[in-house]
């Protein structure tokens, strides 16, 4: 028969129990550091954010620099990881007449001009290293006779055609990203040649006048919420005291 004191002897201790009880408390400790970690960086990684402008185009000409009123993307709200442009131009043309002879001229009903667009005749638009092509519009002013209207020598004259037409892309994604980020407003360089012809003493040409509408969506990870970051450093640190007691021991 067992004696009282080998009772005792038997009987685990206060510190025993404690000490049996550590190895536990420290799983649950470390497992709930880890899932405080993954929460937050799936919190880091899973909220994408999409931010769009609608804007307009300013009045401008084919071969120069379209300007809009679509900001630029604020890098502090986070990392730009992508975007798509969208530019819908109304294109009306125009014919111009030079005199560059050493005298005034006239325009007289024998002298003519035209200028078109064919389907043939591309576009470029551009922003950065960003470069997309689109198909001019078939547009022209039709054919315009002179009136008398006196050219001096060195200046010339411009006749705006009486019609229009679209000339649009969409959803174009741009790839130089690093050129859309800053202050400002989105300017887009424009390139594209068209059909002159013309009769009389003058030198020629024309363009296209652009207006329009326009729009950009930026793709971006936003700056990580305070909520988030306090997640994480309670996540690191259960990991760190764990770690420095493991060391201790």
């Amino acid at each position: 028969m067992n004696s009282n004191a080998d009772k005792k002897e038997t009987q685990p201790s206060i510190t025993q129990k404690a000490v049996s009880g550590g190895a536990p408390m420290k799983r649950a400790v470390t497992v709930y550091a880890f899932i405080a970690i993954v929460l937050s960086m799936t919190s880091l990684t899973a909220n994408g954010q999409i931010l769009t402008y609608n804007g307009s185009i300013s009045p401008s000409t084919v071969g120069g620099s379209v300007m809009t009123d679509l900001p630029m993307f604020n890098s502090a709200l986070g990392t730009l990881t992508g975007v798509q442009v969208t530019l819908d131009f109304t294109v009306t043309p125009y014919a111009q007449i030079y005199n560059f002879s050493g005298a005034s001229r006239t325009f007289t009903s024998a002298n003519w001009i035209s200028f078109s667009y064919a389907p043939s005749d591309i576009w470029t638009v551009s922003h950065g290293s960003d470069s997309w092509t689109l198909a001019a519009p078939t547009v022209t002013t039709g054919t315009i006779y002179g009136t008398g209207q006196v050219v001096a020598n060195g200046t010339g004259l411009q006749f705006v055609g009486s019609t229009s037409a679209p000339a649009d892309f969409t959803a174009e994604s741009g790839l130089d990203l690093a050129s859309y980020i800053g202050a400002g407003s989105l300017a887009f360089g424009t390139a594209g040649s068209g059909q002159v012809l013309g009769g009389g003493s003058f030198f020629t040409g024309g363009g296209g006048n652009l207006a329009g509408t326009a729009s950009v969506t930026y793709d971006y990870a936003p700056v990580p919420e305070p909520g988030t970051f306090a997640l994480m450093v309670c996540g690191l640190t259960g990991l760190l005291v764990m770690r420095r007691r493991s060391a201790m021991k």
